[in-house]
């Protein structure tokens, strides 16, 4: 299974959404609150370092781990889903590269659970989906964003 490195933007020690500013290389509190912290999910999330830097095109993920982090870490993962969203800012789902599942299917009820609680108004055609649909996602992606950058 193919690794990627994610870089940590949200974490739950911050009430509001963080913001990344590439020119500082830092972070800056916005003024709305973190989707996370406001539906109790503590998991981590960030971008694929590998796919692009916000503000730029890029590939959002959340980490299933109950490991601390701080702004701007970087972790390896495996990628095992996504939440298809209707808007086309699907969110990746990854676990950390020593943990032995490879597929969304594969989580526990209780991290399932905290993952639907983020979306919970779905819109028509949006759910989680396994690894297949994020290989789609990160393919489609690329085929877009990153082979065009690199003509």
């Amino acid at each position: 299974m193919k690794r990627y490195t994610v870089v940590i933007e949200q974490t739950y020690k911050y009430q509001h959404r963080m913001k990344y500013i590439a020119e500082m290389n830092s972070f800056i509190e916005e003024d709305c609150d973190c989707l996370g912290y406001a539906e109790n999910v503590k998991y981590p999330y960030g971008w694929i370092k590998e796919y692009g830097t916000p503000p730029h095109p890029h590939l959002d993920i959340y980490v299933i781990t109950d490991k601390e982090y701080e702004l701007g870490d970087e972790e390896e993962v495996n990628i095992i889903g996504v939440y298809w969203r209707s808007d086309g800012d699907h969110k990746l789902v990854g676990v950390l590269t020593d943990r032995n599942i490879s597929d969304f299917s594969e989580l526990t009820e209780t991290e399932k659970e905290d993952l639907h609680r983020l979306y919970m108004n779905k819109y028509e055609g949006e759910d989680w989906y396994g690894r297949e649909k994020a290989g789609e996602v990160i393919y489609n992606f690329f085929k877009e964003y990153v082979k065009k950058d690199s003509k």
